[in-house]
Protein backbone atom coordinates (compact mmCIF):
# COMPACT_ATOMS: atom_id res chain seq x y z
CA UNK A 1 0.00 0.00 0.00
CA UNK A 2 1.38 3.46 -1.05
CA UNK A 3 2.55 5.17 2.06
CA UNK A 4 0.20 8.29 2.15
CA UNK A 5 -2.33 5.93 2.12
CA UNK A 6 -4.30 5.32 4.85
CA UNK A 7 -2.89 8.28 7.30
CA UNK A 8 -5.95 10.03 8.63
CA UNK A 9 -5.11 13.81 9.22
CA UNK A 10 -7.51 15.96 11.58
CA UNK A 11 -10.22 17.96 9.73
CA UNK A 12 -8.78 21.53 10.98
CA UNK A 13 -5.27 20.18 10.10
CA UNK A 14 -6.86 19.47 6.36
CA UNK A 15 -8.35 22.80 6.19
CA UNK A 16 -4.83 24.60 6.85
CA UNK A 17 -3.22 22.94 4.52
CA UNK A 18 -5.92 23.76 1.97
CA UNK A 19 -5.85 27.29 2.90
CA UNK A 20 -2.21 27.62 2.89
CA UNK A 21 -1.66 25.84 -0.05
CA UNK A 22 -4.07 28.77 -2.13
CA UNK A 23 -1.15 31.20 -3.05
CA UNK A 24 -3.52 33.36 -4.63
CA UNK A 25 -6.02 34.20 -7.68
CA UNK A 26 -4.77 37.07 -10.15
CA UNK A 27 -7.69 39.66 -11.78
CA UNK A 28 -8.13 36.66 -14.66
CA UNK A 29 -8.92 34.06 -12.76
CA UNK A 30 -5.71 32.27 -12.45
CA UNK A 31 -5.30 30.27 -9.49
CA UNK A 32 -1.85 29.66 -7.71
CA UNK A 33 -0.76 26.63 -5.50
CA UNK A 34 2.99 26.18 -4.02
CA UNK A 35 6.08 28.88 -4.34
CA UNK A 36 4.89 31.57 -6.71
CA UNK A 37 6.55 30.95 -9.95
CA UNK A 38 9.65 32.59 -11.17
CA UNK A 39 10.74 30.95 -14.27
CA UNK A 40 8.63 32.87 -17.75
CA UNK A 41 9.87 30.39 -20.75
CA UNK A 42 8.40 27.33 -20.45
CA UNK A 43 10.52 24.56 -21.66
CA UNK A 44 9.05 21.81 -24.43
CA UNK A 45 7.47 19.01 -22.78
CA UNK A 46 8.28 16.34 -26.02
CA UNK A 47 12.24 17.80 -25.42
CA UNK A 48 12.05 17.58 -22.11
CA UNK A 49 10.60 13.69 -21.92
CA UNK A 50 13.05 12.73 -24.73
CA UNK A 51 16.30 14.13 -22.67
CA UNK A 52 15.31 14.35 -19.07
CA UNK A 53 19.03 13.98 -17.78
CA UNK A 54 19.95 17.05 -19.88
CA UNK A 55 18.10 18.99 -17.38
CA UNK A 56 18.34 17.06 -13.97
CA UNK A 57 19.10 19.13 -11.15
CA UNK A 58 17.67 22.20 -12.95
CA UNK A 59 14.24 24.13 -11.91
CA UNK A 60 12.10 23.95 -15.38
CA UNK A 61 8.92 25.31 -15.83
CA UNK A 62 6.46 23.05 -17.92
CA UNK A 63 2.86 24.46 -19.46
CA UNK A 64 0.39 22.25 -21.07
CA UNK A 65 -3.54 20.90 -20.21
CA UNK A 66 -4.68 18.99 -17.17
CA UNK A 67 -5.65 16.10 -18.33
CA UNK A 68 -6.24 14.09 -15.25
CA UNK A 69 -6.04 14.88 -11.42
CA UNK A 70 -5.98 12.92 -8.52
CA UNK A 71 -9.45 11.96 -7.22
CA UNK A 72 -8.70 11.27 -4.13
CA UNK A 73 -6.42 14.31 -2.51
CA UNK A 74 -5.72 16.46 -5.64
CA UNK A 75 -2.14 15.27 -4.89
CA UNK A 76 -0.92 14.85 -8.12
CA UNK A 77 -2.47 16.01 -11.79
CA UNK A 78 -1.43 15.01 -15.63
CA UNK A 79 -0.20 17.27 -17.94
CA UNK A 80 -1.03 16.89 -21.20
CA UNK A 81 0.89 19.19 -24.32
CA UNK A 82 -1.71 17.16 -26.82
CA UNK A 83 0.66 14.27 -27.64
CA UNK A 84 2.62 13.62 -24.38
CA UNK A 85 2.08 13.62 -21.19
CA UNK A 86 3.66 13.74 -17.48
CA UNK A 87 3.04 13.24 -14.10
CA UNK A 88 3.02 16.17 -11.78
CA UNK A 89 3.73 15.51 -8.04
CA UNK A 90 4.03 18.38 -5.42
CA UNK A 91 7.17 19.16 -3.51
CA UNK A 92 7.00 17.57 -0.32
CA UNK A 93 3.57 16.81 -0.51
CA UNK A 94 2.90 20.73 0.28
CA UNK A 95 0.06 21.39 -1.55
CA UNK A 96 -2.76 19.90 -3.31
CA UNK A 97 -4.34 21.42 -6.46
CA UNK A 98 -8.46 21.30 -6.99
CA UNK A 99 -10.31 17.95 -7.95
CA UNK A 100 -12.17 19.57 -10.56
CA UNK A 101 -8.88 20.71 -12.55
CA UNK A 102 -9.38 18.68 -15.46
CA UNK A 103 -9.19 20.21 -18.74
CA UNK A 104 -7.86 23.61 -17.80
CA UNK A 105 -4.68 25.17 -18.68
CA UNK A 106 -1.05 24.51 -16.10
CA UNK A 107 2.03 26.05 -15.60
CA UNK A 108 4.19 24.25 -13.57
CA UNK A 109 7.50 25.07 -12.22
CA UNK A 110 9.95 22.18 -10.85
CA UNK A 111 12.10 19.34 -11.40
CA UNK A 112 12.34 16.50 -13.77
CA UNK A 113 12.33 13.05 -12.11
CA UNK A 114 13.52 9.70 -13.42
CA UNK A 115 12.26 7.27 -11.56
CA UNK A 116 10.61 3.38 -11.28
CA UNK A 117 7.36 3.23 -10.18
CA UNK A 118 6.57 -0.34 -8.76
CA UNK A 119 3.74 -2.48 -10.31
CA UNK A 120 1.48 -1.71 -7.57
CA UNK A 121 1.94 2.24 -7.48
CA UNK A 122 1.57 2.26 -10.97
CA UNK A 123 -1.88 0.33 -10.78
CA UNK A 124 -2.31 2.43 -7.56
CA UNK A 125 -2.16 5.61 -9.92
CA UNK A 126 -4.35 4.07 -12.68
CA UNK A 127 -7.36 2.38 -10.75
CA UNK A 128 -7.65 4.40 -7.31
CA UNK A 129 -6.82 7.53 -8.44
CA UNK A 130 -7.75 8.22 -11.69
CA UNK A 131 -10.56 4.86 -11.78
CA UNK A 132 -8.52 3.09 -14.72
CA UNK A 133 -10.03 -0.26 -14.60
CA UNK A 134 -7.78 -2.00 -17.06
CA UNK A 135 -4.20 -3.24 -15.79
CA UNK A 136 -3.13 -5.55 -18.92
CA UNK A 137 -0.39 -2.59 -19.92
CA UNK A 138 1.13 -2.80 -16.25
CA UNK A 139 3.08 -5.50 -15.86
CA UNK A 140 6.31 -5.08 -13.67
CA UNK A 141 8.50 -2.07 -12.54
CA UNK A 142 7.62 1.01 -14.25
CA UNK A 143 10.32 3.35 -15.94
CA UNK A 144 9.08 6.79 -15.76
CA UNK A 145 10.11 10.53 -16.08
CA UNK A 146 7.63 12.58 -13.67
CA UNK A 147 7.79 16.01 -12.33
CA UNK A 148 8.18 17.48 -8.69
CA UNK A 149 6.57 20.96 -8.80
CA UNK A 150 7.12 23.76 -6.33
CA UNK A 151 4.81 25.75 -7.83
CA UNK A 152 1.67 25.44 -10.04
CA UNK A 153 -0.86 28.33 -11.77
CA UNK A 154 -3.97 27.13 -13.00
CA UNK A 155 -6.14 29.11 -15.53
CA UNK A 156 -9.53 28.47 -16.96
Amino acid sequence: MPSHLGKRISPPVVILLFLSSVLSASKDGTRFFGKPLSLKKALNLQEALDHPAKYRDQKVLLEGNIRDVCQMKGCWLMLSDGRRNIRIKFAGYSFFVPKDSRGKKVRAEGRLIQETLSEEMARHYAAEESGRQDFSTIKGPQQVVSFEAIGVAISN
